[in-house]
């Protein structure tokens, strides 16, 4: 189930509602799995496997960064 909100063109609506249009559109980001569980503890428990899993990728992206630095370090 994906939310929607409309895009608002008075700067004032755009400042107030900056909060919930940025929860919608992390609600609309999650996979349908996660959106579409039946219970409480099935989406929580949905959630923290997806956090562990994107936690995951950054650390093993950022560990390649970091190697990748500093090969261009050492070859300087």
């Amino acid at each position: 189930m994906k939310l929607y909100y409309p895009d608002s063109r008075v700067l004032a609506c755009q400042n107030f509602f900056s909060v919930s249009v940025r929860v919608v559109q992390l609600w609309n980001n999650l996979p349908e799995e996660v959106v579409s569980a039946t219970r409480v503890s099935a989406f929580k428990s949905l959630l923290n496997s997806m956090h562990t899993f994107l936690t995951l990728c950054f650390r093993v992206v950022f560990l390649y960064s970091y190697l990748c630095f500093w090969a261009v370090v050492s070859a300087l």
